[in-house]
């Protein structure tokens, strides 16, 4: 497994295919392979980096103390300046999303474009469990005991609204990365992100974008996609009617022309 030594901790990452590089950020308690089957597919078009944020799969969360979306904004520059990269598009999935988008923000020159999918621009959108879920208290609970049986019976109910056609294709894979991170990175990322609201500052970007959102969404509101018809300038908005909030599973048709679109804008 590749990775990175950054000032603030290692980075696991994956990299994929040839051609133009691209930059996938995975969301809050998932990893780089919520971007397999978007890589398997382009693979032979594009060069596709998918790291694993702080705290989640491979990536360091013994050592450090902070997972909120400000230290994954940080964590992209250092991950490109490692890997030789100067200046490329970056797209993420939910908190991936948002983190793209504070990217953008902060280092305007090291973004081509940017786009995400299912993403909060205001924290306020997530849904009323993931607030829950950023407080010490219910992700104690939610993580306790070696096989960590709430979270299994909470995901699993929570599947069919989350994931369509297939509900257990997000049960199987939360619950693949669950190893992957800890307490603190459970709780504080989402609580961090639950925080954040960049809706004033849209404005600043003046890089393409673009705003993927399945409107079948239970975990982020869908009503977001309005951040992407105005406030940003010549932002191009995707709406994909049965999709949830992870609309590269769900109707990777979709979500495989909107990637081809996103690459060539």
């Amino acid at each position: 497994m590749p990775s990175i030594v950054t000032d603030q901790g290692l980075v696991h990452y994956e990299v994929y295919g040839s051609g133009p590089p691209v930059i996938l950020i995975h969301g809050w308690t998932q990893a780089w392979n919520t971007w397999r089957s978007t890589i398997e597919t382009f693979a032979g078009q594009y060069r596709m980096y998918a790291p694993d944020l702080w705290g989640f799969g491979e990536s360091e969360k013994d050592r450090r103390e902070s997972f909120e979306v400000t230290d994954f904004v940080e964590l992209i520059p250092q991950f490109m300046d490692a890997l030789g990269i100067a200046k490329v598009p970056v797209m993420g999935h939910s908190m991936g999303g948002t983190t793209a988008l504070g990217v953008t923000l902060k280092y305007p020159d090291r973004v081509k474009k940017v786009a995400v999918v299912g993403s909060p621009v205001n924290g306020r959108s997530l849904s009323f469990f993931l607030h829950l879920a950023g407080t010490r208290l219910v992700a104690s609970v939610m993580l306790a005991g070696e096989t960590t049986p709430m979270l299994r019976l909470f995901i699993r109910l929570w599947s069919p609204f989350v994931s369509r056609p297939d509900p257990n294709l997000f049960y199987r894979m939360t619950m693949e990365n669950a190893e992957g991170f800890t307490i603190e990175s459970f709780f504080s990322s989402i609580r961090s992100l639950r925080r954040t609201n960049l809706a004033s500052r849209l404005s600043e970007i003046q890089v393409p974008a673009m705003g993927i959102y399945g409107s079948r969404d239970v975990i982020v509101s869908p009503r977001e996609i309005k951040y992407f018809r105005g406030p940003i300038a010549g932002a191009k908005d995707v709406w994909v009617p049965n999709a949830g909030h992870f609309v590269m599973w769900d109707t990777p048709k979709e979500f495989n022309k909107a990637f081809v679109d996103f690459m060539n804008m």
